[in-house]
């Protein structure tokens, strides 16, 4: 049965701003990114997370951005992105979502822009809500092999104004369905005995 991944990636913007405000970052176009590394690198500045039965098996980090989920043939995955106080001073908008050119052929679609809608809900135990606009980007799931995309953002101010753009290139590793099945008990597995 195919499933939607959702993956959130938020980005610590402060750290950014404070980068480029020291002279180690600079701030990039929308053309030409500023490539904020890989794996140590990058995961001082950006936190990936999904549900836990999408993490990749063979994986050694959650919650980085080097994040590397298992997804089988069908599935969708849909990406979106925030900051810690989305919007209070500044924010992170996901811009655009390039998938790598390996395996061949591809293992994802061309991710396209989405239009969401959201409740965002006022407070607990009261079903007060607000309806909240956001573009996430969405992939269909094609073949087998590991795929390495670039995500792009923009991260702007409170009145809109453009304080640079960034990329970093996460993995999605699609399996056959009988080795995720395997692959995804093992994982299971050995986590309830962390659990237990």
């Amino acid at each position: 049965m195919s499933k939607t991944i959702n993956i959130l990636s938020v980005i610590d913007v402060e750290t950014i701003l404070q980068q480029i405000q020291n002279g180690r970052l600079k701030p990039g176009t929308m053309s030409n990114p500023t490539y904020l590394g890989a794996w140590s690198a990058s995961d001082n500045y950006i936190y990936m997370i999904t549900a836990l039965g999408f993490i990749d098996t063979d994986s050694t980090t959650r919650a980085g951005s080097e994040l590397r989920v298992d997804a089988r043939i069908g599935d969708t995955i849909q990406w979106e992105l925030t900051c810690p106080g989305s919007g209070l001073q500044h924010n992170a908008i996901i811009a655009n979502v390039i998938v790598g050119d390996q395996p061949s052929p591809p293992s994802l679609t061309r991710p396209e822009e989405r239009l969401t809608l959201r409740k965002i809900y006022e407070q607990a135990n009261n079903g007060g809500y607000q309806l909240v606009r956001q573009n996430d980007f969405v992939s269909d799931v094609l073949n087998n092999g590991i795929t390495q995309y670039f995500v792009e953002f923009q991260i702007i101010n409170t009145t809109g104004e453009n304080l640079g753009f960034f990329k970093w290139d996460p993995f999605v590793n699609v399996m056959s369905e009988d080795a995720y099945k395997e692959a995804k008990t093992a994982f299971l597995k050995k986590k309830e005995a962390v659990l237990a």
